[in-house]
């Protein structure tokens, strides 16, 4: 009789288990493409877990979880030296190999183990907050008993050396989000796809807008009080940099595509392939809308970010090209 008990508790669990597969799914991510997010690497803080997720078919599909530890301090990353992890949506840009490192850092490099994948800590929503510091990565160890610890780096994500070795499987530098969170939240799928389709929504405004050149309802889509440009300044020098452009008598010709969206509690990023072809420029490249919710919770652009495109998209194949041994 306790024999059936326990089988029947085992049952009932991978029961459950399988149904919080299909039916919940992680409110960070909303929408993968085969470009920006054909994998997304997702770190919760609370538990101290790195988790591997993969398009599939723009939906989330966990591939595998790993233990990892983060700052040895609590709370999000404000101040250089303050020893906590960022959390936010980043990318990883960059490889730095054991050899590099030692290079860079002497015997001191030990400490990172196999190698490290630096992270673009502070990005475009830290240092509009004025948050500082830098050298966020993620990377190994020489002493893989810190990850037991949960709160043992210095503001990195750190993971054992077999595990990088692992994880570096599903990473292409510049197009590999890591998202970092104190505490991933589950949406029902209901939940899950009314928040993607809010966010979406309001992207396709943005765009049809622009392609119409409807001025107003193109400019509507960014926030007056919080929208910031790198390069034109505030809301108001985008907005006439913006109506000067749109005077001109000729219609762009503009296509989306390998579109992902991500978020945390506090913004949404979302990636696009923009090809832009007019009588004035031809472009194609990346780019990145910062937003977030005003106050009748409408999505509203705060930020954009362009670059342009490097090569040729090629499909992404996992493979340890980091390490070769």
């Amino acid at each position: 009789m306790k024999k059936l008990k326990l089988l029947s508790l085992i049952s009932l669990s991978l029961l459950v288990g399988k149904v919080f597969a299909e039916d919940y799914l992680p409110a960070n991510i909303l929408m993968l493409d085969d470009k920006f997010a054909h994998h997304v690497i997702l770190v919760e803080k609370q538990t101290h877990k790195l988790h591997i997720y993969e398009n599939s078919g723009s939906f989330p599909k966990l591939v595998k979880t790993f233990s990892a530890a983060t700052g040895k301090f609590k709370g999000d990353k404000g101040i250089s030296g303050d020893h906590k992890t960022p959390e936010g949506i980043y990318t990883i840009y960059d490889f730095l190999s054991k050899e590099e490192l030692h290079r860079r850092h002497g015997d001191y490099a030990k400490i990172y183990g196999s190698g490290a994948f630096p992270m673009d800590y502070p990005n475009f929503m830290d240092e509009r907050e004025k948050k500082t510091g830098g050298g966020i990565w993620l990377h190994s160890t020489d002493d893989d008993n810190r990850i037991s610890k949960g709160l043992d780096s210095r503001g990195c994500v750190v993971v054992q050396n077999l595990d990088l070795k692992e994880i570096s499987q599903y990473i292409e530098l510049k197009n590999t989000p890591i998202i970092v969170t104190q505490d991933i939240s589950y949406l029902s799928k209901a939940t899950w796809e009314k928040n993607r389709k809010d966010i979406n929504s309001a992207v396709e405004g943005w765009f049809q807008a622009w392609q119409e050149k409807d001025f107003e309802k193109y400019i509507s889509a960014y926030d007056p009080q919080s929208f910031y440009d790198k390069s034109k300044g505030s809301y108001n020098s985008y907005k006439a940099y913006k109506k000067a452009v749109f005077s001109r008598p000729d219609k762009p010709m503009i296509k989306l595509d390998f579109i992902s969206i991500l978020a945390t509690d506090q913004y949404a990023v979302v990636q696009l392939q923009q090809d832009y072809r007019s009588t004035v420029i031809n472009d194609i490249g990346k780019k990145t809308l910062y937003m977030k919710k005003d106050k009748n919770y409408d999505w509203k652009i705060v930020g954009e970010l362009w670059t342009k495109a490097e090569s040729e998209h090629l499909a992404f194949t996992p493979s340890k090209r980091f390490f070769k041994e």
